[in-house]
């Protein structure tokens, strides 16, 4: 078995970490609160505000470029022994999609499928040359189609651009109100075109694919086989992104006071939006590696290396729990769960499911969904899955 690269499993379990509070606070996207005052009602706004802040889109952008890492690791691993692991891996994608898919049926905002489909893209690219990647990368990151209206709104005045999301019309409702039968119903194709519906609008499906090509460079680049050999790297991706960061958030707060009209500044802050999320998710990373490596490193049992080892297993029951938790035919607890109630919900979660994959981790070589994942990939049975002590 190759040896695994924990701070890999760190990042990923940080970066689930995340994406677990933040669909807490959006109620597995049900998003119907009670109505709060008080201190308390001050409360929720601050911790959203802060939570969205943090994790939003960017716990999702880091999960991409591990993908695109252990893509890499993966051939990378067979391409030493002599093997071709390309036609593997988009089995291994098919399998990713049928998971994906019977997760999608309880919970509308899984990105299994997302990934399993645009995942398909990094096949061909294994073999292209590093510059022709690093091009490709930036292409897929600088939100070409933004830029295009852009253009287009500047030069036609009479440009409207508008986004359509009829399709999450009915999504609160049928949460709230109805049965399981309903939701199951409701996921299996409306729940698909919402989704795909908000990756189109937000051009978020062209940044993903991005975002898996530098996870692929970082792989290519070993950076994460010898974090102290590259530590004046990480320490200026810390400080650029930081810098750009503070940019992309600030300079659209002059725009409402400018000429552009409300097509212009809508776009405008869409794009700057973009590029924000996209920097602040390296000083993350960045920030993440130096903490990890100046205080974690020897924490050889720490619960994030664990929770990253079985992230797709943890991924999928945070989200059957959170679901049955606050929809309708559930608990029903978005009646009573505003953000600060749904932030208590996620870290406590997150803090058992860390306590249940160490436990796990003992007697086990793999999660439960991670062993079914590997074993149909490589159609072996009999792979490994209990330890002997």
């Amino acid at each position: 078995m190759t040896k695994r690269i924990e701070l890999v499993d760190a990042i990923r379990g940080f970066a689930l970490f995340g994406i677990l509070l933040v669909h807490a606070l959006e109620q597995f996207d049900l998003a119907n609160y009670p109505e709060a005052t008080g201190v308390l009602a001050e409360l929720n706004i601050i911790i959203r505000k802060v939570v969205f802040f943090i994790f939003a889109s960017k716990a999702y952008s880091i999960f991409s470029i591990m993908f695109g890492f252990s893509f890499f690791i993966q051939l990378n691993n067979r391409e030493v022994k002599g093997e071709d692991f390309r036609l593997r891996f988009v089995w291994r994608l098919v399998i990713l999609f049928i998971i994906g898919y019977i997760f999608s049926l309880f919970y509308i905002g899984e990105i299994l499928t997302i990934f399993a489909l645009l995942g398909l893209i990094l096949v061909p690219m294994y073999k292209l040359k590093t510059p022709f990647l690093i091009i490709l990368g930036v292409l897929f990151t600088i939100q070409i189609p933004t830029l295009y209206n852009l253009f287009i709104s500047f030069t036609d005045n009479a440009f409207v651009h508008k986004n359509s999301w009829h399709h999450w019309a009915l999504v609160s409702k049928t949460f709230m109100e109805g049965s399981f039968f309903d939701v199951v119903n409701f996921n299996s194709i409306n729940g698909h075109l919402a989704k795909w519906q908000f990756m189109i609008n937000t051009n978020r499906y062209i940044q993903m694919i991005g975002l898996f090509i530098v996870g692929l460079l970082l792989g290519r680049f070993k950076y994460f086989k010898n974090i102290d050999k590259h530590k004046k790297i990480t320490l200026k991706v810390l400080m650029v992104c930081g810098l750009l960061a503070l940019v992309f958030h600030y300079v659209p707060l002059s725009f409402q006071e400018s000429t552009f009209s409300k097509v212009q500044i809508d776009l405008l802050n869409q794009l700057f939006s973009s590029y924000f999320n996209f920097v602040f998710t390296f000083f993350i990373i960045a920030l993440f590696i130096v903490i990890y490596s100046s205080i974690f490193q020897k924490a050889k049992s720490s619960i994030l290396i664990n929770y990253g080892r079985m992230s797709l297993t943890n991924y999928v029951v945070q989200a059957l729990f959170g679901t049955i938790f606050f929809y309708g035919y559930g608990f029903a607890m978005y009646k009573y769960f505003g953000a600060t109630m749904c932030f208590l919900y996620g870290t406590t979660f997150f803090v058992l499911q860390g306590f249940f994959c160490k436990f796990w981790l003992k007697h086990f070589y793999y999660g439960p969904l991670e062993w079914v994942w590997r074993a149909f990939t490589l159609m072996d049975f009999k792979l490994k899955f209990r330890k002997i002590n």
